[in-house]
């Protein structure tokens, strides 16, 4: 058994590492935190698209005006939902209970710590198959996250590494399918996003395997992510899919084989294809947050159909959503996702504009809502 002090020395040892890693130029990621100027084109071509002035209050907060009102946003951060509500939203295991009250599937899972990891090590040997350890609260975009931790041994690894951003654990199903996050504004869908996997298509004669072999894969039999993927669709390598069939054979891009902190990027424009059913059962739960504007992350194979009839599952809700995510395919940003966004804003959140002398017209509260 790990004791505190072990797991303690652990930890430091993983933070040293990282931090060599880092200062040797190991692979970066670029976090929203590095997007400040993407974040002030999108809000500029926004203001623009409503005849609305963009005016820099520092280098990292803007206020946009319009007819005697004004919001303020910082990168991907705006005046909408108050700390309550961003304080429960960053809690896993809530945001399980309000899909579950919402009727919504969520995967399995158990909350653990450095000091009791025996929840998780009973959710792993119940399943039989893959489970992902993430921080139970306190990260974001992928950080402190594992995934296809198969083992008692990669489980112990991939909680030491979520201990770093939160003592308390969650191990959960792994649900391999490609991921989606659909994007909330005023409870409704405004736009949908997926990463797209590696698929394939049916002959008739040829089996997945050879199949993929087509697709560029080097070695699907050796890939936990090719395997995970069909085992949770009851297929196999050895299985022939009919003429015309598409199959998701890997829930992730070929590309993207690391399983530990992988930051999602969508390269996909779902909204079309979204299931009203799907939007309506995801907005439950964003309505019973309370929250004005959200990212829902999801795992699907199918944004056509509900959760419920595809075998998807909901993940966790984004309170303060990256806005860049949504850009995939934008060609015009006068006419993306921010416009829509910054109109509710000047609607909800607006305030009079102040006066050269600093005062502002106190007739001209927050906007009626």
């Amino acid at each position: 058994m790990t004791t505190p002090r072990s797991w303690a020395w652990r930890q430091r040892l993983l933070r040293l590492s990282r931090s060599i890693r880092h200062r040797l130029g190991g692979p970066k990621t670029v976090y929203v935190t590095a997007r400040r100027s993407e974040y002030r084109g999108y809000w500029e071509a926004a203001a623009r698209a409503l005849g609305a002035e963009f005016v820099p209050l520092t280098d990292d907060v803007w206020e946009i005006r319009r007819a005697g009102r004004a919001t303020r946003v910082s990168s991907w951060v705006t005046q909408c939902d108050d700390p309550v509500i961003l304080r429960l939203a960053g809690d896993k295991a809530y945001s399980y209970r309000l899909a579950q009250e919402a009727g919504v599937p969520v995967p399995r899972h158990a909350v653990a710590t450095a000091a009791d990891l025996s929840p998780g090590y009973r959710l792993l040997e119940e399943l039989g198959r893959s489970v992902v350890v993430k921080p139970l609260k306190g990260s974001a975009s992928g950080q402190g996250v594992t995934t296809h931790v198969r083992d008692r041994a990669a489980l112990e690894r991939a909680a030491l590494l979520a201990s770093l951003y939160h003592p308390e654990i969650l191990v959960e199903e792994m649900v391999p399918a490609e991921s989606c996050r659909l994007l909330f504004l005023d409870g409704r869908l405004l736009h949908a996003v997926r990463r797209r996997g590696l698929r394939v298509t049916g002959d008739g004669r040829s089996t997945i395997e050879s199949l993929l072999g087509r697709a560029g894969h080097p070695g699907p039999a050796s890939d936990v992510a090719v395997l995970d993927t069909l085992a949770a669709q009851g297929l196999a390598l050895g299985a022939v899919p009919e003429a015309g069939v598409e199959v998701v054979a890997r829930g992730v891009p070929l590309a993207e084989r690391d399983f530990e902190e992988l930051r999602t990027v969508y390269d996909e424009d779902v909204t079309e294809r979204v299931a009203p059913g799907l939007a309506a059962e995801l907005a439950r739960i964003v309505r019973g947050l309370g929250s004005e504007f959200a990212g829902v992350d999801i795992m699907t194979n199918d944004p056509g159909k509900p959760l419920s009839a595809n075998g998807g599952t909901f993940l966790e809700i984004n309170t303060t959503p990256g806005l860049h995510h949504h850009y995939v395919s934008v060609s015009d940003p006068t006419r993306g996702p921010a416009v829509a966004v910054l109109a509710y804003l000047l609607e909800t959140h607006a305030t009079s504009v102040s006066s050269p002398g600093g005062g502002a017209d106190s007739s001209m509260g927050r906007a009626d809502v």
